[in-house]
């Protein structure tokens, strides 16, 4: 009786994976090369076929293309879908320009929640800017409560991510805090970059 070599059972699908990647990319370049040179309506094409398989970039892209109306009619509402899946997917673009869309409409359902929770979602996901406009949030106390401990922990993660804007925001806000609030932003500091990409 012959023995499976499971190394290479395993290395198969591995294979079939890395090839599946490499050609998602070529197919991207693809669609940003026709984007631009203007080939418009060959991009929306190939930015559709990558949206559909998942390609969170691909739906940002695409996105814009209906948001402004290039290479297809303006459709605001299929703009929203494709912004809302490819945030949805993890791309930090699209969280961050769906947090400023709702931040700047105060007349869509939820407006601030929706605000906060998509600049937070990039703050998590290491946007420097996220981190900023976050920081901001609890400092202002617009969509949230007060709170000057977490806009110093948001505005040093900022920092920290190369935000430099952020860096003599975080000295004003760390002059008003106290000692043991200190630590415990340290702590938080910590702890949230052990969490972060």
């Amino acid at each position: 009786m012959r023995s499976i070599n499971w190394h290479s059972v395993t290395r198969v699908p591995f294979v079939f994976l890395l090839v599946a990647l490499l050609m998602a990319c070529s197919d991207y370049r693809k669609a940003r090369s026709a984007y631009e040179a203007g080939e418009y309506t060959k991009a929306l094409h190939i930015f559709e076929q990558l949206s559909n398989a998942g390609d969170s970039q691909a739906q940002y892209d695409l996105s814009q293309m209906y948001l402004q109306g290039i290479g297809t009619s303006k459709n605001i509402d299929k703009g929203w879908v494709w912004m809302n899946r490819a945030a949805n997917g993890g791309n930090v673009q699209a969280m961050l320009e769906l947090a400023v869309r709702y931040q700047k409409s105060p007349s869509l359902e939820n407006s601030e929640q929706m605000a906060f929770m998509w600049f937070q979602k990039a703050a998590m996901a290491g946007s420097a800017a996220g981190q900023y406009n976050l920081a901001h949030l609890y400092e202002d106390g617009n969509q949230v409560p007060v709170d000057l401990l977490q806009a110093y922990v948001w505005m040093e993660l900022s920092h920290n991510s190369g935000n430099p804007m952020a860096s003599s925001e975080a000295k004003q806000l760390k002059a008003k805090l106290s000692p043991a609030e200190l630590e415990r932003a340290g702590e938080l500091i910590a702890k949230l970059k052990k969490t972060m990409p």
